[in-house]
């Protein structure tokens, strides 16, 4: 004999929303949870908190060649070039190691130990992508990294010939623009979407999105770019206050080194609608800037060889050595050519080489 038990239509309805809700409950309060992250307020709290290394004081980092040079032979040092395969065939650094930034992260944390190497030396031709990628893996901790000053262009002249000299200019002595422009009132930051909740898994995802670069094509311009169109960039000058009113490029603002971007000062007043160009005297302490915005989602471009370009004879003869590139930068080590360490050879005038040269991007 079956026995038929019934329920109140109000517990059935009751059992069914119960139901509903252990089934779809979670899920959804999951996906809200989502929804109000924001993960570029978190990633910012944590770079400051963990270095702060855009505002740091002893940014860009620098190892000089001769540092170098002097540790090749029994001395734990590591040279990281991250330059194209074509140019580390060219001539590189003995035992130097070739890897695109792209797997630079994957070659850190699967193929070498780095905390044990007393320096890692990250090389390419001129230090703009190499400082961009020290300063994304001192962000992540590894802070036995160093960026080579002036570049592969400070090793030896050749490369100097090709990249640095190649690039530096006068052209805009005296046609420098002296008005002052304020700053955006304070906005929103970008807005990232990695799916991470914590600050460091949110950094790794985006350091290794920022990694993902096409330097010379798609990030470097010229000072001309932004004489031609000084609208279609927020152009900042990474000078100090006095230098900046002695003159700059049109329309750019002026950003206190190693100090504005911070959520205490002025990163609030960058655009996320638009190219931001970060430029300094030589453009490695702006490359390191530019990681920052990088990481951070910020639409980024790089004035290679940053006021070098325009007023390189002003820095020379009134700035600090560093914040000029000249022959007494270039050391001429001996590179290693088709697997055979060429000697030193005495340099020449960069105006009698009539061989390939890397500009800028950019300009007409």
């Amino acid at each position: 004999m079956k026995v038929q038990i019934t329920f109140p239509k109000t517990f059935a309805l009751l059992l069914a929303v119960l139901v509903m809700a252990s089934c779809s409950g979670p899920t959804s309060q999951q996906e809200e949870r989502k929804t109000q992250v924001n993960e570029a307020e978190i990633l910012l709290q944590y770079l400051e908190e963990n270095g702060d290394i855009v505002n740091e004081p002893s940014i860009p980092f620098f190892i000089n060649a001769d540092e170098i040079y002097e540790n090749l032979n029994g001395s734990n040092y590591h040279v990281i070039d991250v330059r194209s395969t074509r140019e580390f065939n060219r001539g590189h650094i003995l035992d130097a190691v070739n890897v695109q930034p792209e797997e630079i992260l994957d070659y850190f944390e699967n193929r070498i130990e780095p905390n044990s190497f007393e320096k890692i030396a990250v090389v390419c031709n001129n230090s703009m992508l190499s400082g961009y990628t020290v300063a994304i893996l001192r962000m992540l901790g590894y802070d036995n990294t160093y960026n080579l000053r002036f570049g592969l262009s400070s090793w030896h002249d050749d490369i100097a010939r090709r990249f640095w000299y190649a690039n530096i200019s006068d052209d805009l002595i005296g046609r420098l623009e002296r008005t002052s422009h304020p700053k955006n009132e304070p906005g929103q930051l970008p807005s990232l979407n990695t799916g991470k909740t914590t600050g460091y898994e949110i950094l790794r995802a985006r350091a290794q999105n920022a990694l993902q670069v096409n330097w010379e094509e798609e990030i470097s311009i010229s000072y001309l770019d932004i004489i031609e169109q000084p609208d279609a960039f927020y152009t900042v000058n990474y000078w100090p206050q006095n230098l900046y009113d002695q003159g700059h490029l049109p329309g750019a603002i002026q950003y206190n080194p190693k100090k504005s971007f911070h959520s205490d000062e002025d990163i609030l007043t960058l655009p996320t609608d638009e190219p931001i160009v970060v430029y300094c005297f030589t453009g490695q302490n702006a490359s390191y800037a530019s990681a920052y915005l990088a990481v951070m989602g910020y639409d980024f471009r790089s004035l290679d060889y940053g006021a070098n370009t325009f007023m390189h004879e002003t820095l020379l003869n009134t700035q600090p050595a560093g914040r000029s590139f000249s022959e007494r930068h270039v050391h001429n080590l001996p590179l290693v050519r088709d697997g055979l360490m060429q000697p030193t050879d005495p340099p020449e005038a960069p105006a009698e080489v009539q061989e390939e040269v890397i500009s800028a991007q950019g300009g007409c």
